[in-house]
């Protein structure tokens, strides 16, 4: 007959204690908010002054802010109801540089006032769309410049949308260009996520 297996206390419990962290990060891994997202980068020449984006909610986001009651079925909101979710939603995103990455040379690059915070409900989705102008412009010309929106701790789980979600204005020099790739310096939640960004050049 074969004699049992056991373990030391000790070595139970640091199994235990190693099986509740890996429960507890795949419970954290999971995103709670899904945004899809469009970006249109203003420039002058080859010079960036500004971005102005557009998120898209998963369907059937909760919307839980004071003075929110309901919502329209569908179309812009109203001033008072977008001046609610500019304060209580949107300008705690501020630390976080909106969760909008323009990098230089690998340097973060900072926004001032976002200008134009609009909301609208579109096809059962709410929708946010708003301008960040540039604290000091960027001349792209002869340096590494990379645009791109994620939340490390993927909380948030931002993707862009379908075809050329991030573009140049009709401001840009015709040697300006922008390309998409999947941006493996900056991968998000421990290294597990790797975001999409979008390379501009001029």
């Amino acid at each position: 007959m074969t004699s049992p297996i056991r373990f030391r206390v000790s070595t139970i419990r640091r199994v235990v204690a190693i099986l509740a962290i890996l429960c507890a990060s795949a419970a954290t891994a999971h995103p709670h908010v899904w945004i899809t997202y469009t970006a249109k980068i203003h420039m002058r020449g080859a010079t960036i002054t500004g971005i102005t984006e557009t998120w898209h909610f998963t369907e059937g986001f909760p919307v839980m802010l004071i003075g929110i009651d309901h919502l329209p079925p569908g179309g812009p909101l109203g001033p008072a109801q977008t001046g609610i979710f500019r304060q209580q939603a949107f300008s705690s995103l501020a630390p976080a540089d909106y969760f909008s990455h323009l990098l230089v040379d690998g340097e973060p690059q900072h926004f001032a006032e976002p200008a134009d915070f609009r909301v609208s409900v579109e096809n059962g989705r709410i929708e946010y769309t708003f301008t960040l102008p540039l604290a000091k412009p960027v001349a792209v010309a002869g340096k590494r410049v990379q645009f791109g929106v994620w939340d490390g701790s993927f909380y948030v789980d931002y993707e862009p949308g379908t075809g050329a979600a991030v573009s140049l204005d009709s401001g840009a020099a015709p040697t300006c260009k922008a390309r998409n790739f999947d941006d493996q310096r900056h991968p998000v939640f421990y290294g597990t996520v790797v975001p999409q960004a979008t390379a501009i050049t001029c």
